[in-house]
């Protein structure tokens, strides 16, 4: 069966990063940094069975000083994240929960809300700023602040969504919604929003991007993760189709 997209439009929701790439002669490309400013770090090198150029996802030692080690996290740019091995060390959480690899295939795609939080200046979300919400929903949400005025997740808010209306993933743009709180609180009573999603089987997605471009309230939104095993978070290429204009 083909599947045609004649009459919508497709929107990137990824963050365009720049590499900063350090080359084989010992140069530096400085790239783009994501929103939390760390860069997308990789060496140029050459593969000796072919001698094809390749860029290896790390730099070396002391290139970044961000990263000393020269490696890469899983939670570079967009990415999603779930329980296993992220955060299923913490107390007070359930046993067997889900990882990336294990949750049905179709979580990552499916209809999504558009969360517009734009009136929500520096304060709580709560569950009346988010009635357009239904059972099933991927939840998109964005606002068009920055620092101190973005709207930021209510812990209660996170497992109302989570444990009531029992959504199927939630994605956020950065910066626009502060999304955990209570991160240096001890367990476990520190970040509801990892706990109220990650418990449930429900992935994270973020930082996304260009929410506010979209022109409908409901769109069909893919976000695949790299099918590895004992990954805890993975980068995606997020994406959302809505009807053309």
């Amino acid at each position: 069966m083909m599947i045609s997209l004649k009459g919508s439009k497709v929107v990137n929701l990824s963050q365009e990063l720049v590499a900063h790439v350090t080359r084989i002669d010992g140069t530096v490309e400085v790239g783009t940094t994501d929103a939390y400013d760390f860069p997308w770090v990789v060496e140029e090198t050459v593969n000796e069975n072919d001698l094809t150029m390749e860029h290896l996802v790390g730099a070396p030692m002391g290139t970044i000083p961000a990263w000393p080690y020269g490696i890469h996290s899983g939670h570079m740019g967009s990415h999603i994240q779930l329980g296993p091995g992220h955060n299923d060390n913490w107390a007070g959480l359930p046993e067997g929960m889900l990882g990336i690899w294990e949750v049905p295939l179709d979580t990552y795609y499916g209809e999504a809300v558009v969360c517009n939080l734009d009136h929500v200046k520096g304060g709580p979300i709560l569950p009346e700023h988010l009635e357009n919400v239904r059972e099933g929903d991927i939840v998109l949400m964005h606002s068009c602040h920055d620092g101190d005025d973005q709207p930021w997740i209510e812990g209660d808010t996170a497992f109302w969504l989570a444990e009531e209306v029992k959504i199927k993933m939630l994605g956020v743009q950065v910066p626009g919604i502060a999304w955990e709180t209570k991160m240096q609180d001890p367990e476990p009573d520190n970040c509801p929003t990892h706990r109220a999603m990650t418990g449930n089987n429900i992935p994270i997605v973020y930082p996304l991007s260009n929410i506010e471009t979209l022109t409908q309230e409901r769109v069909f939104f893919l976000s695949l993760p790299l099918n590895v095993e004992r990954m805890e978070g993975t980068w995606v290429r997020a994406i959302a189709i809505e009807d053309a204009d």
